[in-house]
């Protein structure tokens, strides 16, 4: 092999490494923005299930508010049990 075939090999083994981190990155952006950015959009993602917040109290326990279709739910989530906390309805009020 000469240097030109050597040379051409490396910089292919290196282009294929940046694809494969970009790819990497590309995954890890859209699991830290919940799906909700362009390429979840595009795949129609009309979930009814969301996790608006979630807040750890300590090691074991910790505090989340979900969506469920048009009402809130906060939810105290433990090791051994959970407990619903209070439930919001969301959209116009009765009495509006």
């Amino acid at each position: 092999m000469d240097m030109g075939q050597i040379f051409q090999a490396l910089l292919a083994f290196i282009f294929v490494l940046g694809l494969m981190f970009i790819t990497l990155w590309l995954i890890k952006f859209c699991q830290t923005k919940g799906l909700n950015c362009r390429i979840g959009k595009c795949f129609g993602n009309d979930n009814r299930i969301k996790i608006l917040e979630r807040h750890h109290l300590d090691s074991k326990n910790s505090l989340a508010l979900i969506e469920y279709d048009q009402e809130e739910f906060l939810l105290l989530l433990g090791s051994s049990s959970n407990q619903l906390l209070r439930q919001n309805r969301k959209g116009p009020s009765a009495h509006d």
